[in-house]
């Protein structure tokens, strides 16, 4: 039976070694590491990032432009939800996780009224007692 050699680090003869070290290896939107005089590595931006946009391609424009609005209506939402929560919490400044735990247990309130109320009414939502008002239905506006 033949015996093999345990499995270790792959050797490259040495002239590939030499050509693949020297190969730049640059990906776009990374930074680029050069070695200084002592041999250490210092870090700085690639030249294909521009910080102004002015070199940037117009499908990176586009692409942000469409994360900006993305980010604008999900924080519309989030205001107009704040809009609908109640009064005492109006003064608060909610960051989004409150704003979705308020409005998470403002319905479990509203629901739990619902189910207290609902054997008092029909399946219409009228009062099952015709005389004055229902909690089944919405006050009449006077104007």
């Amino acid at each position: 039976m033949e015996k093999r050699k345990p499995a270790g680090l792959l050797v490259l003869p040495s002239p590939l070694r030499t050509q693949l070290g020297a190969l730049p290896r640059r990906e776009p939107g990374r930074t680029s590491v050069r070695q200084d005089a002592e041999g250490s590595a210092r870090r700085r931006p690639c030249p294909s990032l521009s910080l102004g946009g002015v070199g940037e391609p117009a499908f990176l424009r586009q692409r942000n432009e469409r994360e900006r609005q993305r980010v604008r209506c999900v924080n519309e939402g989030y205001a107009r939800l704040r809009q609908h929560l109640p009064r005492e919490l109006a003064g608060q400044r909610l960051s989004k996780v409150e704003t979705l735990r308020a409005a998470i247990g403002y319905i479990k309130h509203l629901q739990e009224l619902l189910e207290r109320h609902r054997p008092d009414c029909n399946s219409d939502g009228e009062s099952k007692a015709s005389s004055g008002a229902s909690p089944c239905s919405e006050p009449e506006e006077r104007g």
